[in-house]
């Protein structure tokens, strides 16, 4: 008859046995993969799509909407340039990038004039000066903040290549991009936005989008758990990246890395020494609980900070500490690798998801050929508080598109849903427009 460390010994090898396959292999195959998965076609909801399609629209990640102005930004970088230069995605040619930069264009979003473009104009940054000593940008996620009735500021992930002497593009391959935060500030109608600060931090390694909190502070989501290197390949299987924090100085630590410590864990109550050491060394073994490709967060309008992932399908919804680190409070499980999360002018969140993995990667490689179904999603939070004054919070998820065949949407990333008129404005990370979904 085994003993009874030997027991608990093989109990707890089946138990992480069965949490491998849950955590990992069913749900790599059913939520990141989609394999099994029914998607349905754009005809089947009550909207009517169509592409603005532009030269300086294309490879436009991230997009913010002015709600009171009705103005539109987005980031864009160009689809040849960000097929040769998209860190996020290992595409580290930095010499390939668009020539001038990435651009921060506005669209008047009312105005869509004769030719469709809603007014289309580049907000030009003055008093920047670029890692290669010109004034070229390297856009990839932003936020922004109304300051008073016409002053914005916004804060953008800066892709910066990595340079050497006389400022000389050097191997990214080898080092990474050299990332940053670029703080600029505009009023609106003008055409011109100017650098206020650089936040550069070892805190800050591979940024994906920011989430501004006042006060010139903000959180920022490190979508891998490294630049380069052979532990960053296994970060969709066992998680990697987190949320740093950096405050209205530029001094940033981190916010939330996503692991238990080990004193969390249950620990074995033995009395002999050699069963505890292997129970407590097959207790290590139970996967923790870890962060995989965290995206685009934001802050909500009820102050608590958002995390997608797209490779599990979750957002994460964090309370802010008082020393600025993370409290996670619920999880939001859209079973779904996600992009960016956006709130609209009532607090609802809007977030494209990728409901085939495999079919994704091939159109986020080869954006012209392949197609790259997209999901739109709104989630909606509700509080009751019941009759014994117990406060319960409920996420309603709700899928509000979804384009199968990628008739219209293709590789989304952004949403941005106008209340006013009910328009869903939908960018994309690699693929060459803007699009804009009205009710019908």
């Amino acid at each position: 008859m085994p003993s009874i460390g030997t027991t608990l010994y093989l109990a707890l090898v089946v138990a992480w046995g069965a949490s491998f396959y849950q955590w990992y292999v069913n749900d790599f195959f059913a939520v990141t993969l989609g394999i099994g998965r029914v998607i349905q076609t754009i005809d089947e909801f009550p909207y009517t799509c169509r592409r603005i399609e532009h030269p300086r629209l294309e490879a436009c990640e991230d997009i913010w909407l002015d709600n009171e102005a009705k103005t539109l930004y987005a980031a864009c970088a160009g689809t040849e340039g960000r097929l040769q230069w998209s860190p996020a995605m290992k595409h580290l040619n930095a010499t390939g990038r668009r020539p001038g930069g990435s651009e921060l264009i506005a669209l008047d979003i009312d105005y869509p004039g004769a030719d469709g473009l809603y007014n289309l104009r580049a907000i030009k940054p003055a008093g920047y000066n670029g890692a290669t000593g010109d004034e070229s940008l390297d856009f990839v996620g932003f936020d922004a903040q109304i300051l008073d009735g016409d002053t914005i500021r916004f804060y953008l992930i800066n892709l910066r290549p990595p340079v050497g002497a006389f400022n000389n593009i050097i191997d990214a391959t080898k080092l990474g991009a050299n990332a940053t935060i670029e703080v600029f500030e505009t009023r609106r109608g003008e055409d011109q936005m100017r650098h206020l600060r650089t936040v550069w931090s070892p805190a800050v390694w591979s940024p994906n989008r920011v989430a501004a909190v006042g006060g010139g502070a903000f959180f920022v989501t490190n979508d891998h758990s490294g630049k380069i290197g052979w532990r960053r390949e296994l970060d969709d299987f066992i998680g990697g990246g987190n949320v740093a924090y950096c405050d209205g100085n530029g001094e940033c630590h981190a916010a939330f890395n996503g692991d238990e410590e080990d004193e969390d864990l249950p620990q074995a109550s033995m009395n002999e020494p050699k069963y505890k050491a292997l129970v407590n060394r097959a207790l290590k073994l139970i996967p923790k609980t870890k962060l995989k490709f965290p995206n685009g967060l934001t802050r909500g309008f009820d102050g608590l900070i958002y995390v997608p992932s797209s490779v599990d399908g979750q957002i994460r919804v964090f309370s802010i500490n008082d020393d600025n680190t993370l409290k996670q409070l619920d999880t939001i499980h859209v079973r779904m690798p996600l992009d960016n999360v956006s709130p609209d002018a009532k607090g609802d969140l809007y977030v494209p998801g990728f409901p085939s993995g495999i079919q994704s990667a091939k159109g986020l490689a080869n954006p012209y050929e392949e197609i790259s179904p997209v999901s739109i999603w709104r989630i909606r939070k509700t509080v009751d508080l019941g009759p014994d004054g117990v406060r319960s919070v409920d996420y309603r998820v709700e899928k509000v598109i979804e384009d199968r065949d990628a008739k219209v949407l293709s590789g989304a990333t952004t949403i941005r849903h106008d209340v006013k008129t009910g328009r869903l404005f939908i960018s994309a990370a690699v693929h060459p427009f803007l699009a804009v979904c009205e009710p019908r």
